[in-house]
C-alpha cells in the first residue's frame, strides 16, 4: 500500500491507539459469546472437561475451534521467527509494541509517531530492546504516563497504566527525552513539577542493564 509514499521515503507522520492484547489464545474470549458455562467454569480442569465434551459432539464448532487456536499459533510462530520485528517479538507477545516498532519503520527520516500505548513499553523485560533502540538512537521524544483512575478509557480496568509515546525519525534525534508520570488527567502535563527531561546518558547511569526507564512522581 502506498507506494508513492514509502518512494519518497515514508510517512511524515504515523498516529494510532493499536490493540492493548496479548497475542495468545483464549478459550473463554473464544466461547465468551456462545458458551458462558466454559466461561464460569470453577476452575481449568473443569473448564477442559466441559471444552472436551463440547468439540466432541460438534464437528462445526470444533472446525472453527481448531482454525482460531492456529490462526493465533501461526501468527505468534511468524512474529517470532520472521525477523519482521527484531525488537519487539522476545518472549510473551503483547500487539502494542508490535504496532510501536511498526510505526518507527513507516516514517521518513524526519517523521514523528504518536501511539497511546500501556506503559511497559518503557519498563517490562521483554521491551527492553525496543526501548533500549529508542534512547540509543535518540528516537525518544517523550512519554506521558496515565493511569486510568478517572476512567479516561472507560471499559479498561481503573488501575491499569497507559501512555502518550512520541517517537522522531534518526535524521531529527532527541537528545532528551521528557517524561511524566501518574497522571490522571491531561491537564496534569501543564504541571511543570510533574514533568521531567532525562538524557540517553541519564538512563544508562539509572538503569544500565536493560536501559528502561525510572518511574518517578515528580521533577524533584
Amino acid at each position: 500500500e502506498f507506494p508513492e509514499v514509502f518512494a519518497a521515503g515514508g510517512f511524515d507522520v504515523v498516529l494510532g491507539n493499536p490493540p492493548w492484547e496479548q497475542l495468545q489464545f483464549d478459550d473463554r474470549e473464544f466461547f465468551a459469546a456462545t458458551h458462558p458455562e466454559i466461561v464460569q467454569a470453577a476452575n481449568m480442569a473443569q473448564r477442559k472437561r466441559l471444552l472436551s465434551d463440547l468439540l466432541k459432539h460438534d464437528a462445526d464448532l470444533l472446525r472453527d475451534y481448531t482454525d482460531a487456536v492456529h490462526q493465533v499459533a501461526s501468527t505468534q510462530k511468524f512474529i517470532h521467527g520472521s525477523s519482521r520485528y527484531p525488537l519487539t517479538s522476545f518472549g510473551r507477545l503483547n500487539l502494542a509494541p508490535l504496532f510501536a516498532e511498526t510505526a518507527t519503520q513507516l516514517i521518513n527520516k524526519s517523521g514523528r509517531v504518536g501511539q497511546i500505548v500501556p506503559t511497559g513499553i518503557a519498563t517490562d523485560a521483554f521491551n527492553q530492546y525496543f526501548f533500549q533502540n529508542l534512547v540509543d538512537q535518540g528516537r525518544l521524544v517523550s512519554l506521558y504516563d496515565f493511569e486510568n483512575r478517572r476512567g479516561i478509557f472507560p471499559e479498561v480496568h481503573r488501575s491499569y497504566k497507559f501512555c502518550l509515546l512520541t517517537m522522531t525519525g534518526t535524521a531529527r534525534p532527541a537528545h532528551a527525552a521528557e517524561f511524566a508520570f501518574f497522571c490522571h488527567h491531561a491537564s496534569d502535563l501543564n504541571d511543570p513539577q510533574r514533568r521531567f527531561t532525562l538524557s540517553p546518558d541519564d538512563l544508562r547511569l539509572l538503569n544500565p542493564n536493560t536501559r528502561t526507564v525510572p518511574i518517578c512522581r515528580s521533577r524533584r
